[in-house]
Parts: C-alpha cells; sequence; structure tokens
C-alpha cells in the first residue's frame, strides 16, 4: 500500500483548518507548521510531497519561505501552493514571482484546492 503523502501547512489556524476539511479525502498526513523558519527546516529534513502557505505567517513571511525553498538544490523541488488572500491580482504575481508552484485565492471554491493538490501530487 503506498505511503500517504505529507504536506505541510505552514497558514493561519482558521486557514488550515478550511485546508485540512478541503484535502482529508486525499488521506494526506498533514503537519501544521508554526513559521517560516520551521517550514525550512523542516523541508530539509524530511521533504514533504507538497507545501502549502500563506504569506501572514510568523519569523519569516511566506514569500521569503518560498523564496529560500526554491533557491536551495535541496528543495528546490518541492511543489508550494500558495493561499492568496485575493484582494487583486498583484497577489497572485508576487506568489508566482516568489516561486510558488500555483496558488488558489481564499476563501477558495469547494474543490478547488483538492483539484490543485492532486495535480501537484499526479506529477
Amino acid at each position: 500500500m503506498a505511503k500517504p503523502p505529507l504536506i505541510y501547512l505552514a497558514l493561519s489556524d482558521s486557514v488550515a483548518e478550511r485546508v485540512e476539511e478541503e484535502l482529508q479525502p486525499l488521506k494526506a498526513r498533514m503537519v501544521r507548521v508554526s513559521d517560516g523558519e520551521e517550514l525550512i527546516r523542516l523541508c530539509r529534513e524530511v521533504p514533504p510531497e507538497v507545501v502549502i502557505l500563506e504569506k501572514e505567517i510568523p519569523k519569516l513571511d511566506g514569500y521569503a519561505a518560498v523564496l529560500l525553498l526554491k533557491s536551495s538544490p535541496r528543495t528546490a523541488k518541492i511543489p508550494v501552493v500558495g493561499v492568496c488572500k485575493c484582494l487583486s491580482s498583484e497577489e497572485f504575481e508576487k506568489a508566482r514571482d516568489a516561486g510558488c508552484d500555483d496558488y488558489v485565492c481564499y476563501p477558495f471554491n469547494k474543490g478547488e484546492l483538492k483539484e490543485v493538490v492532486e495535480k501537484i501530487l499526479r506529477g
């Protein structure tokens, strides 16, 4: 039997709860990460199949965390999905420029995030 995918969540509690609910059918191991520094450390120690993050995380914001992940050969291939508070298309551009592989607008539509993560997991 295949091992369930490991997903790191660097999100506020309310967003993390919604993401966990949305991705529950994937039977993934979801680990909440408290801040950007912890995310970088964990990704280096035990690389996940996917990272889901938002910009407003403590110690190292989401954009900086993605830039660090994508600039290191050890973690560059880890797919990152940004959760943007879609006030403008500028947020999407910043997420892409930082290195996010994909992004969703929060609050996302039912099934939207699951679809994005499934596409990444399929490769």
